[in-house]
C-alpha cells in the first residue's frame, strides 16, 4: 500500500495510506507507516510491531480521523 507523509499540528511527522480499491482487513502505523494485518477495523492505539509505537489504527477508524487519501 502506498503511503503520505504529513505533518501533525503538533509539528510531528507521519504517514497516511494511500487507498486503492477496497482494502481487506487492516490497519496502519501512523509513526513510521508500516501495513499492519490482522488489525479490527476500529482499531485504536494498538502497539506497532515494527516501531513499538502505540500509533497502529483501523482503517475504517483511520477514514472517520480524515486520515485516509482515497485514489480512483
Amino acid at each position: 500500500m502506498e503511503r503520505v507523509k504529513y505533518t501533525t499540528k503538533t509539528g510531528l511527522t507521519q504517514y497516511k495510506p494511500v487507498l486503492r480499491g477496497m482494502p481487506d482487513e487492516g490497519g496502519w502505523c501512523l509513526k513510521c507507516g508500516q501495513e499492519v494485518d490482522g488489525v479490527e477495523p476500529d482499531a485504536r492505539r494498538y502497539t506497532c510491531e515494527c516501531c513499538g509505537e502505540p500509533k497502529v489504527y483501523g482503517l475504517e477508524e483511520l477514514l472517520m480521523m480524515g486520515l485516509v487519501e482515497v485514489r480512483g
